[in-house]
């Protein structure tokens, strides 16, 4: 399976290293707020590289812990707001720590995308506001308005909370205006998966695997969809093993 692609990492990639590493940061006392952010808290299906957010009040407790830990294969640098270091699986990951009064401000800042952010600080200027990776201030005495959450950010500008998801410039910012933002699909409402491929064709996992897997996650129901015998390069099934793959369903 292909995993990367000019120096682009599938999300499933993407979201274990980086959701493993949150895990692990988390069991330092210093870290207040954590929070992965960038394209792959965006679920972008593609990410360049992994961003980390986390607010704390010993900086440089929470960067040691990040160049040791265990997956790092070189530590790229390393400082008290900023350390970026490269994995063991080639993606590059980097871990910012703010105080806890800008966590807020700075996850909705580097979550992006860029094109949102771009109509965001627009929207705050013409308030006579401005909003950085620090917090939303009033243009002309630089006093501090909001930023320790992402809700209070968009509060400030007269903007719904935005999921992440929506963050693209394709018309979220003008439903949040309006109040009609559409709601995000959760993992928990997923009741199953109509397009999987076991490995009688070329998928990686076995029936029996697939049923636990879907038995875990809860679904109601998967549909296994692997490939016919006009398609050889992918391992397309005769008809012969069709009707055991069947048979083997069906136990």
């Amino acid at each position: 399976m292909l995993e990367r692609s000019k120096d682009r990492f599938l999300i499933n990639v993407a979201y274990e290293n980086g959701y493993r590493l949150v895990e692990y940061l988390k069991k330092n006392k210093d870290v207040l707020s954590i929070s992965i952010a960038g394209s792959l808290r965006r679920m972008k299906e593609t990410i360049g590289d992994i961003d980390i957010l986390v607010s704390s009040l010993n900086p440089d407790s929470i960067m040691e812990d990040f160049v040791r830990y265990p997956d790092v294969k070189i530590v790229l640098a390393k400082g008290s707001k900023k350390s970026s270091v490269i994995l063991r699986d080639g993606i590059q990951v980097d871990v910012r720590v703010v105080k806890p009064e800008s966590f807020g401000a700075a996850l909705q800042y580097f979550t992006g995308s860029k094109e949102h952010n771009i109509q965001i600080r627009n929207i705050a200027m013409k308030m006579g506001l401005k909003i950085n990776e620090y917090g939303v201030f009033r243009k002309d005495t630089e006093e501090y308005i909001a930023g320790r959450t992402e809700e209070e950010v968009y509060k400030a500008i007269g903007l719904d909370y935005i999921e992440p998801e929506l963050r693209e410039n394709r018309g979220e910012i003008e439903l949040a205006q309006q109040g009609k933002l559409p709601k995000i699909v959760k993992y928990k409402e997923v009741k199953g998966d109509f397009h999987i491929h076991s490995t009688w064709s070329d998928g990686t996992a076995s029936i029996e695997e697939i049923a636990r897997k879907a038995q875990e996650l809860g679904y109601e129901f998967v549909g296994i969809a692997d490939h016919s015998a006009s398609l050889k390069v992918a391992h397309g099934l005769s008809e012969e093993d069709l009707l055991k793959k069947i048979q083997e369903i069906r136990k």
